[in-house]
């Protein structure tokens, strides 16, 4: 296909190392064959493509079980991103009506100005993983902000601080939304909704826990 449309050749093929299940190789015979499909019916397609991602090097073997999809799908999206979006939209109905106040978090600023050129230096590299934890570097710092803030108390003694806060922990989910889109693009489309217009729509969960 690319000799009939007159483009060049590629100099170079990338392969990734096997897959294994429970530490065996994948054959019919031995009865370690995963059937992708029912994994996406089981879990669904995000938490499949969330291992996938963030689980298999750029080089190396990588073995799968269905506990650790689970394990991984439960930690990082529903109980990371997930509560993250879900807590920061709702303190901002709560506190503010559901309109996301001027200003920003500078603390917030730096991770989300250095993510994006991150991710793209890992995909240069094919490395998927390494581009995915950028992206989840983001969602890592804006819950240690949370908890180290703590905005409810913030709000419950007046705080003039809280703006800035609330807008950037907005600005970091509306970052990590957008730099899901290549990976999960689905749940990327539901963050963005959930952090768009003003006012905010309502809290809603954006991911199911599996266990």
């Amino acid at each position: 296909m690319l000799l009939s449309a007159g483009l060049p050749l590629p100099d170079e093929v990338l392969v990734h190392g096997y897959l294994t299940v429970g530490g065996r190789k994948i054959s019919k015979s031995g009865g370690t064959v995963v059937d992708p499909v029912d994994l996406v019916r089981e879990f669904g397609v995000d938490a499949v493509r969330w291992w996938l991602l963030r689980e298999v090097p750029r080089s190396g073997d990588a073995d799968f079980t269905a506990d650790r999809l689970v394990a991984r799908a439960d930690d990082e999206l529903a109980n990371g991103l997930g509560n993250l979006v879900q807590r920061v939209v709702s303190m901002v109905h709560r506190y503010r009506g559901g309109v996301v106040p001027d200003g920003g978090a500078r603390e917030l600023d730096a991770v989300c100005r250095e993510a994006p050129a991150a991710v793209d230096a890992a995909l240069a590299g094919f490395d998927f993983r390494r581009a995915t934890g950028a992206v989840w570097r983001v969602v890592d710092e804006a819950n240690r902000y949370v908890n180290r803030v703590r905005p409810w108390d913030l709000a419950k003694e007046g705080d003039p601080r809280l703006d800035a806060v609330l807008a950037g922990l907005v600005a970091a989910c509306r970052t990590a939304g957008e730099l899901l889109e290549p990976f999960l693009p689905d749940a990327a489309a539901r963050v963005r909704r959930q952090c768009a217009g003003q006012p905010l729509p309502p809290p809603e969960p954006l991911f199911p826990r599996l266990r």
